[in-house]
């Protein structure tokens, strides 16, 4: 029930912070994630907020320049990779890109909640997930769709938002 609630501040925060960030976000998508372990990287532009149990998130800021810089909370360790990438790692980890500016997130962890308001690509897999036994009640769900179960192959597709009736 904690997650669900976590979930539900999470989207309003997003969508009011995307619709705050930048105008014309009109063909942005929507995500959201659920209680999954494995990797989920999004390449884009918009605004994404997500927690994980453990493991990491690596963030690369193309543009510092053209939004908020990430905020991350609860990391045990940062390691800085180039002049615009940086990895976190933790336990009970929460990060947010919310400035609207282009981004790559890409979490590697346990139990990921996760939210997004963006346009660009995703990758979802769920079979990479070391020391996770149970990836049985993790979802996602793409502009307002029902949730569809986590997958344990490696999923990409592109996230903005439907151009009409069928998507």
């Amino acid at each position: 029930m904690k997650y669900f609630a976590l979930i539900c501040v999470l989207a309003v925060t997003v969508t009011t912070g995307a619709a705050a960030a930048r105008p014309g976000g009109a063909n942005d998508g929507a995500l959201s994630v659920k209680n999954a372990s494995g990797r989920v990287v999004i390449v884009g532009r918009g605004v994404v907020i997500g927690r994980f149990d453990k493991g990491q998130v690596t963030i690369k800021d193309p543009n510092p320049n053209d939004g908020v810089a990430p905020i991350v909370t609860g990391a045990d360790s940062t390691q800085s990779l180039s002049e615009k990438t940086t990895r976190y790692s933790g336990t009970n980890l929460r990060f947010r890109m919310i400035g609207g500016g282009s981004f790559t997130v890409n979490v590697f962890a346990t139990d990921i909640d996760l939210s997004a308001v963006a346009r660009g690509h995703v990758q979802l897999n769920g079979a990479i997930a070391k020391g996770s036994t149970d990836n049985a009640d993790a979802t996602y769900a793409v502009n307002g769709d029902p949730p569809l179960p986590f997958p344990t192959y490696p999923l990409t597709f592109p996230l903005a938002a439907q151009t009409g009736p069928g998507g």
